[in-house]
């Protein structure tokens, strides 16, 4: 399977600019980045990050989750994902460390098992 990814641009969801994402996960397969989810949830970044590092065995890779760190040996499609170098090297430090950390995007999928984790207000919202 191919994960290859490209941000084609941003959409408007509720009242945040996302990045609109093609690729990781099939043609015409919708994905989030865990930035715009702890965006959408009011959340911190960390917070998500932590949820899923804390559950990776629920989640498939490939089919729910991608760490971009795991498929891009070049900085610049994370650059344009909206990450900043500073951002990039932490992630990055932190798994050379041993730590659980990636950059993630979640496939539809990925997402509704996240909602499960997080059950708060927004998870509970049509």
């Amino acid at each position: 399977m191919s994960f290859e990814i490209k941000c084609i641009g941003t959409v408007k969801l509720e009242q945040y600019e996302i990045k609109d994402i093609e690729g990781g996960f099939g043609t015409d397969k919708k994905c989030l980045l865990v930035k715009d989810i702890a965006l959408l949830h009011k959340k911190e970044i960390r917070e998500i990050n932590q949820v899923i590092n804390n559950n990776l065995d629920k989640f498939t890779n490939g089919v729910d989750i991608i760490d971009l760190l795991g498929i891009t040996q070049n900085d610049t499609l994370l650059i344009e994902l909206g990450f900043t170098i500073q951002a990039i090297n932490s992630y990055k430090g932190l798994k050379e460390k041993g730590k659980r950390a990636g950059i993630y995007v979640l496939s539809e999928r990925g997402y509704f098992k996240l909602l499960k984790l997080l059950n708060d207000e927004k998870s509970w919202e049509r």
